[in-house]
């Protein structure tokens, strides 16, 4: 791997201190203001996933045209500056909310350039993409961890404030150290009409299921933990720790494997859904099994979806474009999780709905991802007709 690959790769990780910081937050929130609830943190939740779902679909085709590590740079920066503000929200909702909403238009200036950056600069880039897939799932982790840290010790203001430290500090780093490209985008239109081809669209499909489980364990484990089991929050931030490590280890292992990453994902996506279906009823160290396998069989199929699918278009000059559709319609399955799981658990009073939920989810993207390795196969990403 090289120094470049590795700026990417850590660039994109720093960006999850100001995404997943808030679900660390939430239950102290919760615990110090009586006034919000489980409503309350899912509309914050769906309305910074509903502009970063924008912003992913805007960002795709727009950063086509510029530099993608300045384009990486300037969301960074962007976050970390709204970070700073929601430290001093005080639990107002509107406040938390219209905070989170900016907050996802600029942390979705991310992706679609990391994945074009990446393709851009790899000699081979399907086999870096998959690796690069790591960079969320570790700053995931890390994140998580020190945010819980900070909250613990120091308060919930603090799970924003660390975020903006350590965004700050790597967008100012990236953007002194950029690496130069020349742009050469294809026409808009053209850009725009491939962008919507089947294949990609079954894909972003894919990914917005998916996402309901990916970002519902992100969201709503913490609260589970804390609540269902009394757990205090820096006890809470050990253990979901692991989730996402497990993710990098079970990523790794799918990236070692000789066969299509297609299949791959399939088989992947069984033993997702077989987790969800042991989970409900289980407690001590049996939970915290199933929630790692839950986690080694999770990110495979995301990494794939993401990051290994849209390095495909890189002849097509199409790889941010087709990241940031499927990315975008990621995150409406990310808005729709943040309000389902509250009116599922206010429904059955339980959180075996929510869990039997995401196993039905990771059962029919198996199907859809089958679909399109077998068309694919055949005829090709773009069937008959020629992209270039």
């Amino acid at each position: 791997m090289t120094r470049v690959f590795w700026n990417i790769w850590s660039s994109y990780a720093t960006f999850y201190f100001g995404r997943v910081n808030l679900s660390i937050v939430v239950p102290v929130l919760l615990a110090t203001y009586g006034d919000l609830s489980l409503y309350n943190v899912g509309l914050v939740s769906s309305g910074f996933m509903a502009t970063y779902a924008i912003g992913q679909f805007l960002h795709g085709q727009i950063s086509e045209r510029f530099n993608p590590f300045i384009y990486i740079g300037i969301g960074l920066l962007g976050s970390a500056i709204v970070n700073l503000t929601l430290g001093f929200s005080a639990g107002f909702f509107w406040a938390l909310l219209v905070g989170e909403m900016i907050d996802g238009g600029f942390q979705s200036m991310g992706w679609s350039s990391t994945v074009r950056a990446n393709a851009e600069t790899s000699k081979d880039p399907e086999k870096y993409s998959t690796v690069l897939g790591t960079a969320y799932q570790v700053g995931n982790s890390v994140a998580w961890i020190v945010c819980a840290f900070a909250v613990g010790h120091f308060g919930w203001q603090a799970g924003f404030w660390v975020a903006t430290v350590v965004m700050m500090v790597r967008a100012v780093t990236l953007l002194a150290s950029r690496y130069h490209l020349e742009v050469k985008p294809r026409k808009i239109g053209k850009q725009v009409r491939l962008t919507l081809s089947w294949p990609i669209f079954i894909s972003g499909l894919s990914l917005c299921l998916l996402n309901m489980v990916r970002y519902g364990v992100i969201i709503w484990i913490p609260t589970y933990l804390y609540r269902e089991f009394t757990m205090p929050i820096e006890e809470v931030g050990l253990n979901i720790f692991l989730i996402p490590i497990a993710g990098v280890v079970g990523t790794l292992m799918y990236t070692r494997f000789k066969a299509p990453k297609d299949v791959l994902s399939v088989l992947y996506l069984l033993g997702l859904g077989s987790m969800f279906l042991l989970l409900p009823g289980l407690s001590g160290m049996a939970m915290f099994a199933v929630l790692l396998l839950s986690g080694f069989f999770l990110y495979g199929p995301h990494v794939f979806l993401v990051t290994t699918f849209p390095t495909r278009f890189h002849e097509h000059k199409l790889v941010a474009a087709a990241a940031g559709f499927i990315d975008g319609w990621g995150y409406i399955g990310a808005i729709a999780i943040g309000v389902l799981v509250p009116f599922l658990l206010d429904q059955t009073g339980s959180w075996t709905s929510v869990f039997y939920f995401w196993a039905a989810v990771s059962f029919v993207i198996v199907a859809l991802v089958m679909f399109v390795y077998i068309r694919t196969r055949k005829k090709g990403l773009f069937g008959s007709e020629k992209a270039g």
